[in-house]
């Protein structure tokens, strides 16, 4: 009975520590048009950033509406202990020249922006932390 029981215990806990490693499958795997389109608070705090914005790349400014660029699957990061999601994307058939990297908390109410582009330079809209920094790629 002794081992029965100390079997449930250390499956317990692997399974414990297994779901504690593994990533929250809402903030990994997503793309960055489709969450715009199905999620308010990510619409709205990358509208809020970016609107009345100089400097932004035409398909930046038009992003939501018009979702003509190329995105990549988001990925769950952690900053100070929290988790979030960033996005990757590019102007379709110039991504080299043109990119972006968005990242927001997991509720989608605050969004970070980087903007890196050959023509315009590159840009941070939002006030990020040295952490959210480093999740930006900088």
């Amino acid at each position: 009975m002794k081992s029965a029981f100390q079997a449930i215990l250390i499956a317990t806990f692997m399974a414990t520590f297994a779901n504690a490693q593994s990533p929250d499958p809402a903030l990994a795997g997503n793309f960055l048009p489709s969450v715009l389109a199905s999620s308010a608070p990510h619409r709205d705090s990358l509208v809020a950033l970016i609107k009345g914005k100089q400097g932004l790349p035409s398909w930046v400014r038009n992003m939501v509406r018009q979702p003509r660029y190329v995105a990549l699957a988001s990925q769950q990061v952690e900053v100070a202990g929290k988790p979030m999601q960033v996005f990757e994307a590019c102007e379709a058939k110039r991504c080299e020249e043109s990119r972006i990297r968005v990242l927001y908390s997991a509720d989608g109410k605050r969004t970070l922006l980087r903007v890196s582009d050959v023509k315009l330079g590159e840009k941070i809209f939002g006030q990020p932390s040295a952490g959210e920094m480093r999740a930006l790629g900088l």
